[in-house]
């Protein structure tokens, strides 16, 4: 039974911590924390996270054109411009720089989609709720394990310590704070139940995602 002092964010955060951590603790967080992540794993995921970048920012888009209020529209429109000028961008300028051998791109991003199929899929199914749901399950997951990666003093790729601050940063941690506040206001039409297997479907396919870059 979840608390009736805690808000919707919290009581999810709290009954998903153990998914949350597992998800924190993957071998791809721990190489990129330890800087020991190699160059051709780097390769795959920035090639893989980009294209996440466009199904974000499509999920971002159907949370602002159901977003009723200012108030409720603003924070995810300001996601979605730096999705679509700021990410990528950075993600734009690594492609000569970190390239995949050409014969594998197809099967890396074949391997990935498993993350964006979940994604649209819950979309399609439960609407505005599920977009931000599964949007606060992949970025409390970055926010925590970038934050901690960020502390950690390790000989890391330059593009990839780039990448790590950007969302360890405020810019990118009041994006996160604006999804839990979309969670909180999700009315009780939507029960914990949903909330749940939407963060869980999430993040164990973040780990499925994650897995493709480290091989």
């Amino acid at each position: 039974m979840a608390d009736p002092q805690l808000s919707r964010s919290a009581g999810l955060l709290e009954r998903q911590q153990g998914v949350l951590a597992a998800a924190c603790a993957i071998p791809f967080v721990q190489q990129v924390t330890d800087g020991t992540l190699t160059d051709a794993a780097l390769a795959r995921y920035l090639l893989v996270e980009e294209a996440f970048v466009l199904t974000a920012s499509r999920v971002l888009g159907r949370v602002v054109w159901e977003s009723a209020t200012w108030d409720e529209l603003l924070p995810h429109a300001r996601s979605l411009t730096n999705l679509v000028t700021d990410q990528r961008e950075y993600f734009a300028g690594l492609r000569g720089r970190s390239p995949v051998e050409p014969a594998e791109v197809d099967g890396v991003l074949a391997r990935a989609a498993v993350l964006a199929d979940v994604v649209l899929a819950q979309v399609a199914e439960g609407g505005r709720a599920a977009a931000v749901v599964g949007m606060y399950a992949a970025e409390t997951m970055y926010a925590r394990w970038c934050t901690a990666a960020a502390a950690v003093d390790a000989p890391r790729q330059p593009d990839l310590q780039a990448w790590v601050r950007l969302h360890a940063e405020p810019a990118f941690l009041a994006q996160v704070d604006a999804l839990r506040d979309d969670v909180d206001r999700i009315g009780p039409e939507v029960p914990d139940a949903d909330l749940d297997r939407w963060y869980a479907a999430v993040l164990a396919a973040e780990v499925e995602f994650h897995a493709v870059a480290v091989g």
